[in-house]
């Protein structure tokens, strides 16, 4: 995954920044997914425009031909039409209910000119209540008007809005005159538009939840991928730290064995200086190896803890203790005791490991004193050292991490003694924290977890 990321930014050649890669990942699904959705979106706003245009062309359809089956019904009407003089009837006409007359079918809107006579005009009222009284239940929901060629309403039954909205339209037929009749919705389109209104609604929120999870999943992933990265470099940068930390004291023991072996060594004195130096880079080194395989061991769940009770400010105190406290800090280091003593539940060689982490990392950092204060199940780790940035104060914790500064780049150090010691001590049931010191400086305080009935 870090391969392919690297591949992508092109971080041998090319350096692209992280934020462009990231928008442009981003972005791209998330424009494509929107403009999909919108098109759903609109499509299905138009299959229901559509079907609800069909709707009322077929209510308009409906009602003129029953308009038209009433007009045959009533002969009073002037029936000089074209069709009724000089179609006959099976060709041209059509027999339609309820009065059984011959209706012709609609007229075609380049068909020669009908106009309305004034009988017609005083007819059709009494046609249209006639029609409205029979089939009043389809008429309830739809309302219909009448209009002439020019535009101006012959007819409006009592249920057709202000504002009709939407339309259905189909053009009159003989024996009426030019002109059309018009279908609407009784609420002027207000249940259609409330209707196309949820479905927009409902598809545009399923759209926003799909987008927000799109934008979700890909920063985790680019969340993954940064963290995939981060880490491979620091391991890559633990490798460089390691082989130059080991690099070093046996340089050191290969040197002083070399001016031993060729009797190069004029005195006593100097032959023992050559001796100590051998065994300091040994200790040095042997720390550095007890190091990785524990923390080997701890990524592999392999380690095991020997816990027992004992008492914390007893076991600091030991001439061992004090001993190899002062070994490591070159004796800058001082032990004091406050507060009552607490029996403590933990592991002796963990927690001596811990506290040569600490005191090592205090060494390197600073070149002042070092205090050791044990108070109850706590121990501080004290220096007077530059601190540590505040952005940084918990990622000193992170394996392999090293604060990217002056001082870090001139001190040694594998990257995971501070990690190893938290790592230990929450095996046991304590903890390992990070606060500045006032006056400057770092405490770094371990607590450990006090024994039951202490």
């Amino acid at each position: 995954m870090s391969l392919l990321f690297d591949i992508i930014c092109g971080v041998k050649n090319i350096r692209i920044k992280e934020n462009v890669l990231v928008g442009v990942g981003m972005a791209v699904p998330t424009l494509a997914l929107l403009a999909f959705g919108s098109a759903i979106l609109l499509h299905g706003w138009r299959e229901s425009y559509n079907d609800e245009q069909s709707d009322l062309d077929s209510h308009a359809e409906l009602y003129l031909t029953s308009i038209l089956g009433f007009a045959d019904e009533m002969t009073r009407l002037d029936l000089d039409s074209d069709c009724s003089r000089a179609n006959p009837a099976p060709d041209g006409c059509e027999r339609r209910a309820p009065g059984g007359g011959m209706r012709p079918p609609p007229r075609p809107p380049n068909a020669p000119e009908m106009p309305w006579s004034r009988e017609k005009r005083a007819l059709l009222p009494g046609i249209c209540r006639g029609f409205e009284r029979v089939t009043m239940s389809s008429v309830g929901s739809t309302a219909f008007e009448i209009v002439d060629s020019q535009g101006r309403r012959l007819y409006a039954n009592a249920t057709w809005p202000a504002k009709p909205g939407l339309c259905g339209a189909i053009p009159l037929a003989p024996p009426l005159g030019d002109g059309f009749l018009r279908t609407a919705r009784a609420d002027g389109g207000a249940a259609f538009r409330a209707r196309n209104v949820r479905i927009v609604s409902v598809g545009a929120l399923l759209l926003i939840f799909l987008i927000a999870l799109l934008l979700s999943v890909a920063t985790y992933i680019l969340h993954l991928l940064r963290h995939e990265r981060r880490n491979v470099q620091a391991k890559t940068d633990f490798i460089d730290n390691v082989s130059h930390e080991l690099k070093t004291p046996l340089a050191g023991i290969h040197l002083n064995a070399e001016l031993l072996s060729q009797n190069r060594v004029s005195s006593e004195e100097q032959r023992k200086g050559a001796f100590a130096a051998i065994l300091v880079e040994t200790d040095r080194l042997t720390g550095m190896i007890d190091n990785l395989l524990q923390f080997s061991r701890l990524e592999q769940g392999r380690y095991k803890y020997d816990i027992k009770k004992f008492n914390l400010a007893e076991f600091v105190d030991m001439q061992s203790e004090r001993q190899a406290i002062a070994a490591i800090s070159g004796g800058r280091a001082s032990v004091s005791l406050k507060g009552k003593r607490t029996v403590v539940c933990a592991d002796m060689g963990a927690l001596r490991q811990i506290g040569i982490n600490l005191v090592t990392n205090a060494v390197k950092y600073s070149s002042g004193p070092i205090d050791i204060e044990v108070d109850g199940c706590e121990i501080r780790y004290m220096d007077r050292g530059s601190g540590v940035p505040p952005d940084e104060e918990e990622r000193i914790f992170e394996r392999f991490h090293r604060v990217d500064n002056s001082l870090t780049r001139t001190a040694g150090g594998s990257g995971i003694g501070l990690s190893l010691a938290r790592s230990l001590a929450r095996g046991m049931g304590g903890d390992v924290s990070y606060s500045r010191r006032e006056g400057g400086g770092s405490v770094f305080t371990l607590r450990l977890k006090p024994a039951e009935g202490s």
